[in-house]
């Protein structure tokens, strides 16, 4: 049961049919036949019915691919550490990012570490924390960095909390709420579209009613809560706000500029009690790459460092 051979069992797999696969993988149909067969007579067990049309997995094909894709990620992992190890170098970067992580330690801590390795590899990609935990599941990155509630309990994945921040509302300066400052509640908020992230069913069965308003509906198939303006880059909410009496969702480090600068205004809302919690994601039996460690390290620092701000920022506005 070698490396090769469950390449191209995961081969057959994809295209179903002896003849494009073997195209696929530049070898003959006999040979790949041949392969296949001597992994079957392995393991003592038919892996494929052969039609006509194609190939079909039996019971036992199934459980050697789940198996396999595990077995050929293990491989990898160890010809990378000890390619690594021998070159005395930190490798490469390959991470998901949910929106919100994105913009607050994310690319930030990406920014630090490429000033310390200039030569370092890096591939990065902002998604829901859907398609993060997908993504890391798949082996595709070799961290993920989202909301981490829904995935605690999943027993292929170590998750760590790593930023947790107070959620809150902003609007343009002489939005109509403002004139209700002193008796703002989250209904009243509900009258005007929302700009943000969807947000997981757990964030959004503590936060909102049943009913919605213009803020934005529940997905009937999961339970998330999505906004009337839905958005996958966060430092793009306030173009929708700044001639709108849309709100948008975010925190203090998210609109630090605006905030200062006059352009968006924190609603006080004391009935709004939103506290994200993001974290790492990544696979148990998966080894993490120096360059994965490091990185980790710069986002602990940058969100140390984005807590105190926030605290500050916090004390700024009850002046």
């Amino acid at each position: 049961m070698t490396p090769r051979r469950l390449r191209q069992f995961l081969a057959l797999i994809e295209h179903a049919h002896f003849g494009r696969a073997a195209k696929a993988l530049g070898v003959s149909q006999p040979a790949l036949s041949k392969s296949i067969q001597a992994l079957e007579s392995e393991l003592g067990v038919t892996l494929f019915d052969r039609r006509t049309e194609g190939v079909v997995l039996t019971a036992f094909g199934q459980l050697l691919r789940e198996k396999s894709q595990r077995l050929l990620m293990a491989e990898e992992d160890l010809r990378r550490d000890i390619a690594l190890l021998a070159g005395g170098d930190i490798g490469a970067l390959k991470v998901a990012l949910g929106p919100y992580p994105s913009v607050t330690s994310g690319y930030a801590s990406l920014a630090r570490l490429h000033a310390r390795y200039p030569h370092i590899k890096v591939t990065t990609h902002v998604a829901g924390w859907r398609e993060v935990a997908h993504q890391v599941a798949t082996g595709a990155v070799d961290l993920g960095i989202a909301e981490i509630s829904t995935l605690l309990g999943r027993e292929e994945f170590t998750c760590e909390l790593v930023g947790e921040h107070v959620g809150r509302l902003f609007c343009r300066p002489g939005h109509p709420l403002l004139s209700k400052r002193r008796s703002l509640t989250l209904v009243q908020t509900l009258d005007y579209p929302w700009v943000a992230s969807r947000l997981p069913l757990r964030l959004a069965s503590h936060l909102l009613p049943a009913t919605l308003g213009c803020a934005g509906a529940y997905d009937a198939l999961t339970g998330d809560f999505v906004p009337a303006i839905e958005i996958d880059v966060p430092m793009q909410i306030v173009r929708f706000v700044e001639s709108s009496n849309a709100l948008a969702m975010g925190n203090l480090s998210t609109f630090e500029q605006e905030i200062l600068a006059g352009e968006l205004v924190p609603l006080p809302i004391h009935d709004l009690a939103l506290r994200t919690r993001y974290g790492f994601i990544y696979l148990k039996e998966r080894s993490l790459p120096p360059a994965v460690e490091l990185y980790m390290k710069e986002v602990r620092a940058v969100e140390e460092e984005i807590c105190q701000r926030e605290s500050f920022l916090a004390a700024m506005r009850m002046e």
